[in-house]
């Protein structure tokens, strides 16, 4: 009999939590990458300014040196807010969240100030749709806007 007990604390506790993130706006916060360069080197390159300008209508944009010394941090700010709840995680999925375009030009930024070139993930090797190469594919296009699977 204590099972049901359990379930029902759980079932609690996670309501309570889900509400709680509901009432309480997410913060708009600054999203960044460090790069593997001297921030005099990085704040001279014109690649870096192009790529900032293409950001100047969707964020607000900053350079400084990383902590420790250990290369320079390229963060930015999306202008419109994060939808949060249910909402935001469905626009998420579906590739319209305004935090995506900024992310993904912060990763670009860094590949090609740091390797010259944009690094993109090889397409899968299977030549026939299976299971799983279908959630491949999903993972693979979910991680451009996210960076991370």
């Amino acid at each position: 009999m204590k099972w049901p007990i359990g379930a029902l604390a759980v079932a609690g506790i996670a309501a309570g939590t889900a509400a709680a993130r509901r009432k309480s706006p997410e913060v708009d916060r600054w999203l960044g990458v460090t790069v593997n360069l001297p921030p005099d080197e990085v704040e001279n390159d014109p690649r870096l300014r192009e790529a900032f300008a293409e950001l100047a209508d969707d964020a607000e944009t900053r350079v400084r040196p990383a902590p420790g010394g250990r290369g320079t941090e390229l963060a930015a700010k999306p202008r419109q807010p994060a939808a949060a709840g249910l909402g935001g995680a469905a626009r998420r999925l579906a590739g319209r969240d305004p935090r995506q375009p900024v992310r993904s030009a912060l990763r670009d930024v860094k590949s090609v100030l740091e390797t010259g070139e944009v690094l993109r993930t090889d397409a899968p090797t299977t030549g026939k749709p299976t299971p799983g190469g279908l959630l491949l594919r999903l993972a693979t296009r979910r991680a451009g806007g996210e960076g991370r699977l």
